[in-house]
């Protein structure tokens, strides 16, 4: 027999405490030293646990290598996600559902689909719902596993005597030695300069499940390169926001990388903002 005490909430009841989807887990923010001169950006990511093919579509997880970056001051993100969500093919509007799980590269503060390439087996959106953004999605088999995000600077064009740059994003699978193109963003500017402070991010997003469900695993980030180049991280924090499940542990390794372990309930959280090197 279970005993309840008076104002204590039960397990059952806990989900109505957090706040409102998506839950992000843990953020990790980077520093990565000094601003550099992009032509591209890589970065490893390296999957273990219970993440197969029979995960329930209801569990909406979203892995972002890079949670948030800046080219002079415009944000992008991007990742792979288990359930891609409503977008619409680049010459029509009708919208596609249930694409399943792929790869998303993302940037704010833009809304016009002129600003959008997308793979031949591509998707993409234009939205307000979160701030004005676009966005470019390709359906890809992922699971367990370790691969490469990268973004790469492409063409420059003029537009009403501006210069913009395209940025490609590019997912390498080093199991199949797979190299998709997800797709393709414009940005304003000629040369573009990547900041310094970027983020990684796990994330549950769409509907709230029950926290128990959230799928034990780990998420390795590693070896970052810059423009062909290792980077050193100079430090890293995992934050961990208030109001979301506390089901995820970062820890760092001696070559700075840093693991992620979701799922299992963390009940001794002593620290919100830790640094881990």
């Amino acid at each position: 027999m279970m005993l309840l005490l008076p104002g204590l909430p039960t397990r059952a009841e806990e989900p109505a405490a957090y706040k409102k989807m998506p839950w992000h887990l843990v953020d990790l923010w980077w520093d990565l030293g000094r601003d550099r001169d992009f032509v591209s950006y890589r970065i490893d990511f390296e999957i273990k646990g219970k993440l197969g093919d029979d995960l329930d579509p209801a569990i909406k997880l979203y892995i972002a290598p890079i949670g948030i970056a800046n080219f002079d001051g415009q944000k992008f993100y991007g990742g792979v996600q288990t359930q891609l969500g409503r977008a619409h093919k680049r010459g029509d509007r009708q919208w596609r559902h249930g694409l399943g799980r792929g790869a998303i590269f993302s940037r704010w503060g833009e809304r016009s689909l002129d600003a959008v390439r997308t793979a031949d087996e591509g998707v993409c959106e234009s939205g307000g719902y979160e701030g004005d953004f676009i966005s470019v999605r390709r359906p890809l088999r992922w699971g367990p596993g370790k691969y490469t995000y990268e973004l790469l600077r492409m063409d420059t064009e003029q537009v009403d005597g501006k210069d913009y740059t395209w940025v490609g994003c590019f997912v390498h699978d080093h199991q199949t030695d797979d190299h998709a193109f997800i797709g393709a963003l414009r940005f304003e500017g000629d040369d573009l300069e990547l900041d310094d402070k970027t983020a990684s991010f796990v994330e549950l997003y769409g509907a709230a499940i029950d926290p128990d469900r959230i799928p034990v695993l780990t998420v390795t980030f590693s070896n970052m390169r810059i423009n062909g180049e290792a980077v050193e991280p100079r430090d890293c924090r995992a934050v961990y926001p208030k109001g979301v499940p506390d089901y995820a542990k970062a820890t760092a390794g001696a070559d700075k990388s840093v693991t992620i372990e979701v799922g299992r309930r963390i009940d001794d959280r002593k620290r919100r903002d830790d640094k881990l090197f």
